[in-house]
């Protein structure tokens, strides 16, 4: 067998408003962006992975079309993405989603003391913060 897998790449996202999505993981959980065409997709820096977003329509990437013409349409299903981030930025990160309006489910206790937060992106992925 080849060599392990040490690591994700890359998570992409079929949505419904780029620029909605965007402005989530953007401006609401403070990601960076790698790459942007505007209307269509937007790749964002999570550590040193990438979250992508693409439109379900047209994300303008020859893979992504290829893909859309092969399939009909977007397929598959995620259950949730865990984002990670500093144990002393969870709580802080928690307060100030709820405090802008935004259902936060947490902290959630996991045996070996990780903590974890859980919400909803524009369209409805669930995401899970967590300090591990």
């Amino acid at each position: 067998m080849p060599g392990p897998i040490d690591g994700i790449a890359e998570v992409a996202l079929w949505v419904d408003d780029v620029e909605r999505s965007l402005e989530f993981y953007r401006d609401t959980l403070g990601l960076e962006v790698a790459d942007y065409d505007p209307g269509h997709h937007a790749f964002l820096k999570a550590g040193p992975s990438l979250l992508v977003i693409f439109s379900r329509t047209e994300p303008n990437t020859v893979l992504a079309r290829e893909y859309l013409a092969r399939t009909g349409g977007p397929r598959g299903d995620v259950y949730h993405i865990a984002l990670r981030m500093p144990t002393d930025a969870l709580d802080l990160m928690a307060e100030t989603l709820r405090s802008g309006g935004k259902a936060v489910k947490g902290p959630v206790e996991f045996a070996g003391g990780r903590r974890s937060y859980f919400l909803d992106d524009p369209d409805e992925h669930y995401l899970e913060l967590t300090d591990v």
